[in-house]
């Protein structure tokens, strides 16, 4: 039969009054390279979005404005098709033709977004059809029960995100324990072109069917008291990605309302500084005020002292003056007569010198008082500044007052609502844990009623995939490995026990970030291209998300290729190879012959410089 491979040919974005967010591919290699936070990897999560994912968009600002999406396939008749889809999720339109608005006059077709092997108007079914794919069955478990092929089960062999290029696990399963038995059959499928339609599922033993039955019982209750628990908490809703979203939203308030509590808080401790400070100006002018008070009290009843003295000095004074106008008599201290007197000795009856003592004692006083009469002027002046100042602090304390009375309900109110939030993410987040608790729980429900319990069954092989046909496609990586100049590519085989393959004796799960990417990418490609070669289906394209870790961000030096030519050869290997289509996104450059070419997009986060990124810079 013919290849049946697909080949995307564009993505694109489109909403009103805005301009269209385009990407084109072609066939073969196709490179997009540049900066970080460009929209590298979201075009992986919008790739895996129209192909089937019932995952929400991440809500990022520059996809604001746009509702519509459109993806170009070709398929190797050259034929083509357009599948459309809203951003919000939902069904799809396809229309024949490529497209990136509704075309006039051309009919489509409506797909639901859910996989269902009876009715042909899902997505799933469609593009199962046109890879050669539809109405496979793979096996779900040991006792051989099959389940029908939804395209989902092709997608984590195709669409390589940043995540996943990265991890430890096997290559081959997405990590679910539950689906594991699925994922090798679906590995079988690619490998072969041989579905499991022939397998017949075995009968349970009695002893096995009571087994299962006490387990699934216990696992029951569990569920139903988890519940309980969540009716309890928040009624009979239980969407998990509902929680998950509210959660997301609640954070993101909780951000905006404690940036708005912090400004608030802010100003409320500003004004109680202001008021605290105001208060303290007040006290201390009180007290200076009551303490000017008691000074003045005090220098006006010293002043009266001082007017007391002096009175009685000038008394003194004018006494002497009239003793001194009297004619010579009997001195009035000691009795001696006028010829006995010594007037040129100095004694207490001396008026002149009394006269002149009373004098210079008047003027000390006075000068004493003058400086008394500055001070209470200071003193009266300091008063009356009081009678203006405390006046003016009370009536900013009053301003400040009626500031804080305005602030207190509305931070009040916010405080409140900021704790009610808190309340609510609490709820939400125990919710979102409980319906965590139950999905695992029913995993391990199905896991239970999926799974035999019998020793022999267990140790079972799963699936018929044969190791010849598993040491073919080892020899078929091997040969990958070593045209990329992969140090140490010798000896690789697929190791059954962990489903993953070692390389050179050492689990491919064991190396570094960097050597696990570059690895995983060889698979995926090896993948494409064996079936390719063999022709066999597969979804026709690849996607890998930063396969080149180990030249940016390389783990100790066994992680390092920086010295070595591997990215160039990666890249000349997929040049060549150009019968599937391979989309590369990277950070790094790629070689300068690739550079220039027409399916090499460099985004350059530079408004200023080439193309910005995936979305059109918002002028």
């Amino acid at each position: 039969m013919t290849d049946p491979g697909l080949t995307i040919r564009h993505l694109c974005f489109t909403g009103p009054d805005k301009n269209p967010a385009r990407v084109d591919f072609g066939p073969g290699l196709n490179t997009i390279y540049g900066a970080s936070e460009t929209g590298k990897s979201f075009i992986m999560e919008v790739l895996d979005f129209m192909l089937g994912s019932s995952k929400e968009l991440r809500d990022i600002p520059e996809r604001v404005g746009y509702d519509r999406i459109w993806l170009g396939v070709e398929e190797k008749d050259g034929e083509t098709f357009t599948i459309e889809r809203s951003t919000s999720g939902g069904q799809y339109r396809c229309y024949e033709g490529l497209h990136v608005s509704t075309p006039k006059g051309i009919g489509h077709l409506v797909l639901s977004q859910k996989h269902n092997p009876t009715n042909e108007k899902n997505l799933s079914n469609f593009l199962l059809k046109k890879i050669g794919l539809a109405g496979k069955r793979i096996r779900k478990n040991a006792r051989g029960e099959t389940n029908s092929l939804s395209f989902r089960n092709l997608s984590h062999l195709c669409l390589i995100t940043e995540g996943t290029i990265q991890k430890e696990g096997s290559l081959i399963e997405s990590g679910q324990f539950t689906t594991r038995t699925a994922e090798l059959s679906v590995f079988k499928l690619l490998l072969t072109g041989v579905d499991d339609n022939a397998l017949q599922a075995s009968v349970p033993s009695e002893k096995e069917l009571l087994t299962k039955s006490a387990k699934i019982e216990v696992i029951d209750e569990l569920i139903v008291n988890y519940q309980d628990r969540l009716t309890g908490l928040i009624g009979e809703e239980d969407d998990a990605q509902e929680f998950s979203d509210q959660l997301g939203r609640l954070e993101d308030t909780l951000t905006r309302e404690k940036e708005s509590i912090q400004q608030s808080e802010e100003k409320y401790r500003s004004v109680i500084a202001r008021r605290n400070e105001l208060r303290r100006k007040l006290e201390t002018a009180n007290d200076r005020r009551v303490e000017v008070e008691e000074l003045i009290a005090r220098f006006n009843l010293l002043d009266q002292h001082y007017l007391s003295d002096l009175a009685r000095l000038e008394g003194v004074r004018e006494a002497g003056s009239l003793v001194s106008a009297l004619s010579p008599g009997d001195c009035p201290m000691c009795g001696a007569h006028p010829d006995q007197q010594h007037l040129q000795i100095d004694c207490d009856g001396n008026v002149d010198i009394v006269v002149s003592a009373a004098g210079a004692e008047s003027n000390k006083i006075n000068k004493l008082r003058d400086e008394l009469q500055d001070t209470l002027s200071q003193l009266n002046l300091e008063m009356n500044a009081f009678g203006s100042l405390m006046p003016k602090i009370k009536e900013d304390l009053e301003e400040v007052d009626a500031s804080l009375k305005e602030i207190m309900p509305g931070l009040n109110e916010q405080r409140a609502s900021y704790s009610e939030l808190i309340e609510k993410k609490s709820t939400v987040q125990n919710a979102l844990n409980i319906l965590m608790s139950i999905a695992e729980l029913k995993e391990r429900r199905m896991s239970v009623e999926d799974t035999t319990s019998t020793e022999s069954d267990m140790t079972k092989p799963v699936t018929d995939l044969s190791s010849s046909t598993l040491d073919k496609f080892s020899a078929f990586l091997e040969g990958v490995l070593k045209s990329w100049n992969f140090p140490d590519a010798d000896r690789v085989y697929f190791e059954r026990t962990d489903r993953d393959f070692v390389i050179s004796g050492k689990p491919r799960g064991s190396r570094g970030k960097g050597m696990r990417a570059i690895t995983h990418a060889a698979f995926t490609v090896s993948l494409l291209e064996y079936t390719h070669e063999n022709n066999l289906p597969h979804p026709g394209f690849i996607a890998l998300d930063t396969p080149l870790l180990a030249y940016r961000e390389p783990e100790g030096e066994e992680d390092d290729l920086t010295g070595t030519d591997v990215q160039d050869r990666f890249y000349e290997y997929l040049s060549q190879h150009s019968g599937r289509q391979t989309i590369v996104l990277e950070n790094t450059d790629p070689p300068d012959t690739l550079i220039n070419g027409p399916q090499t997009i460099f985004f350059s986060k530079n408004p200023h410089q080439g193309r910005y990124g995936f979305f059109p810079v918002a002028m």
